[in-house]
């Protein structure tokens, strides 16, 4: 599960998800880039509040993620490891060492009910997947293009008499070393709906939309009349007279 973790924080991408807990405070246990998790008022949304020590950090990359399962046994035969749904994402900025930021994990499926990405793409696509109970909502340094990057903050940590936490630092598939933190909240699925909403462009003839329909021709903003008067002296040209 710690290699499915590490692919998270290369991805930019997204969705959505429920919940009606009133505040949720724990906080993770990173000493240098920790934060807490708050839902809110309206279904499905949840407020991100995070520190960072990290020297010259300008953003931190935020997801919620559920993991899934095939539903069927023969498939889970097949292959037991999860899947993961990204239902949101965001890249927060960080101000003084502080960051905030609201998930929507909720969407709007073609039907009006609510729903999260991962249902929506399996109603399209013909897939059976059962979801894990929580969501785990990461906050992420990702990896430079620097080989150093992560050093060169270890560095500068040292200087302020400050360590990082051997549990915050992740590496992707390629050996890259990031800073990650983590906290995992039991969020409901979505439950109700709302008014379906009109049909996207994409979503209409596999994304081509209705190409039959010839679009309306511009109207033209000028208003063009023929001159009331002959407007040169010059004698009539022969192809000029009705034959």
């Amino acid at each position: 599960m710690s290699r499915v973790m590490a692919s998270v924080a290369a991805l930019l991408l997204f969705g959505c998800a429920e919940v009606r807990l009133p505040l949720v405070t724990r906080s993770s246990t990173s000493g240098n880039l920790q934060f807490q998790v708050r839902a809110e008022p309206m279904p499905g949304a949840y407020t991100l509040n995070g520190t960072t020590d990290l020297p010259d950090q300008k953003f931190i990359r935020v997801a919620a993620v559920r993991y899934l399962y095939p539903s069927s046994e023969a498939s889970r035969k097949l292959d037991s490891k999860p899947t993961y749904s990204v239902l949101a994402y965001q890249t927060v900025p960080v101000t003084n060492g502080k960051w905030q930021t609201t998930l929507k994990l909720w969407q709007v499926a073609p039907d009006g009910r609510f729903q999260e990405a991962w249902q929506i793409s399996q109603s399209q696509m013909g897939l059976s997947l059962r979801s894990q109970p929580e969501v785990v909502f990461v906050a992420t340094l990702p990896p430079s293009s620097r080989a150093d990057a992560l050093q060169a903050i270890e560095q500068e940590l040292q200087k302020q008499g400050k360590t990082l936490e051997a549990g915050l630092v992740r590496t992707t598939t390629d050996g890259q070393r990031f800073v990650q933190a983590a906290e995992t909240i039991a969020v409901a699925l979505p439950t109700g709906g709302t008014t379906r909403p009109s049909p996207k462009v994409e979503d209409i003839n596999g994304g081509w939309g209705n190409r039959f329909l010839m679009p309306e021709e511009p109207q033209n903003p000028y208003k063009l009349e023929p001159p009331s008067d002959r407007r040169t002296t010059a004698k009539p040209a022969q192809d000029e007279f009705m034959r």
